[in-house]
């Protein structure tokens, strides 16, 4: 991929979830709230760390953990301004004044080598071209002998859900791009990535995350609030009006009656520089 294909794919990554900035935190993503908990859980943090959590998004992550690190603080960064406004709202509901949130590109940080204790990022990773880079990147923050924390969706989250709004998309004529996650989704990957850049002592959590899900617009809302909005708004407002009836109408049927139960199974890896 060339540079300019790269910045393309940044902006088009950015402005998509400057989109979503505002209902990211809807009921129906409940999957990124409970994934921090247990994240920062595995983490295990002392109360006077300093963490770095990288593709903050709307500061679910660095949010959970600031409120662990009573002496400590917490610096989120993301591309996205909408994001970083989400998350210093919700820091300012909270009154954590522990919390720093910039506006900075992973493949591009500032900060000098061996600044934090931990360094997090929950689902921002495959997103990133070069993940080696960026994970080296974020390695290199860390002090020796640090935590770095990293979650990925395992390979059959969404499904399948995500199975069939793909196979829609298809079918409007669209170029339909690789699943991000799929990149990380097995503790193979991930491992792979830690290993290339030298973090050690890594261990796996798998979180068998999900709900029951009874109505087609709960699945709608999971599509409208998140990533996938992006692929939607590469539609016209005819075509998105006339694939939101006609998905629904299949999700509907899928659901029946009863439901089925809606899996969005978290793969969390922790290990040391």
């Amino acid at each position: 991929m060339t540079k300019m294909e790269n910045n393309e794919r940044k902006k088009m990554i950015q402005q998509g979830f400057d989109t979503v900035a505002a209902g990211y935190d809807h009921p129906s993503l409940s999957f990124f709230p409970e994934t921090a908990k247990r994240l920062v859980e595995h983490l295990q943090l002392q109360p006077h760390q300093q963490l770095l959590d990288v593709c903050t998004g709307t500061g679910v992550v660095a949010l959970t953990a600031a409120e662990k690190l009573s002496q400590g603080k917490v610096t989120g960064i993301d591309l996205s301004s909408g994001m970083l406004q989400q998350a210093k709202n919700k820091a300012a509901e909270k009154n954590l004044s522990n919390t720093d949130f910039q506006q900075m590109d992973l493949e591009q940080l500032t900060f000098p080598e061996a600044t934090f204790d931990v360094a997090t990022s929950s689902f921002g990773l495959f997103f990133i071209e070069d993940m080696t880079t960026a994970l080296n990147n974020i390695a290199h923050t860390v002090k020796p002998g640090g935590k770095i924390g990293i979650t990925s969706f395992t390979g059959d989250a969404f499904s399948p859900m995500a199975d069939i709004f793909m196979k829609r998309y298809e079918a409007t004529g669209r170029q339909v791009p690789p699943l991000s996650w799929k990149r990380l989704a097995t503790e193979e990957l991930l491992r792979e990535q830690f290993n290339a850049v030298g973090i050690t002592n890594i261990s796996f959590h798998h979180e068998p995350l999900g709900y029951q899900m009874t109505d087609a617009q709960m699945w709608w809302d999971v599509v409208w609030n998140a990533g996938w909005r992006g692929l939607l708004n590469q539609l016209s407002e005819e075509e998105q009006v006339e694939f939101e009836k006609e998905h629904l109408k299949e999700i509907s049927e899928l659901l029946g009656e009863e439901g089925v139960w809606f899996g969005t199974g978290v793969l969390v890896g922790v290990g040391e520089r």
